[in-house]
């Protein structure tokens, strides 16, 4: 069983106002939720072909208004490129990981280091964080992970071979995979 404890930093009192920058990308839109005081990442949405029905997903996040910083239109330059075939790399210190326990932390890092094109299988990311019989919990972390396409959990998929869940559907999961194999 593991133990992993919410962090008391987790519980945090807002500095700044919650922004959010769309960003058109070759698989739809996608989005970028952050606080600019410090700047700091709170979410990455998936791409979705209607405006609406991201819009819809970001107000489920509290009161965000659109906006930008130079940061944030980096970033989405880099997400864009990503959906043209690009590797990306995961801004660390940009990227609000308050609301993760130590493991899922370290879940996340595991997974940022599968190399663009590759794939691992949810008991191998266990294995490399140091609990080798953990692989749900990897899957479970992974189904909350808040910063998709930086943190690329679309690269994890079953040992079978199979691709997994994900948060934006097993299509747009395979989509990405193949992406990355210049497959598209």
């Amino acid at each position: 069983m593991i133990n992993d404890v919410q962090p008391k930093s987790a519980i945090r009192i807002p500095h700044s106002a919650l922004l959010y920058h769309l960003c058109p990308t070759a698989f739809g839109y996608a989005a970028i939720l952050f606080e600019t005081d410090p700047f700091l990442v709170n979410r990455i949405f998936l791409p979705h072909l209607r405006k609406s029905v991201l819009k819809k997903q970001i107000q489920r996040t509290g009161q965000a208004k659109p906006g930008h910083t130079p940061a944030v239109l980096k970033m989405c330059k880099d997400i864009r490129a990503y959906f043209e075939g690009a590797s990306i790399k995961a801004p660390w210190r940009f990227l609000d990981l308050s609301r993760l326990t130590p493991l899922q932390r370290s879940v996340l890092r595991a997974v940022a280091s599968v190399p663009h094109g590759e794939v691992r299988s949810y008991g191998q990311i266990a294995a490399q964080v140091g609990h080798p019989r953990a692989a749900r919990f990897v899957g479970t972390t992974l189904a909350r992970n808040p910063f998709p396409v930086l943190i690329p959990c679309h690269r994890i998929i079953r040992a079978d071979g199979s691709p997994g869940g994900f948060y934006g559907g097993t299509g747009l999961k395979k989509r990405m995979i193949l992406l990355e194999k210049g497959k598209s």
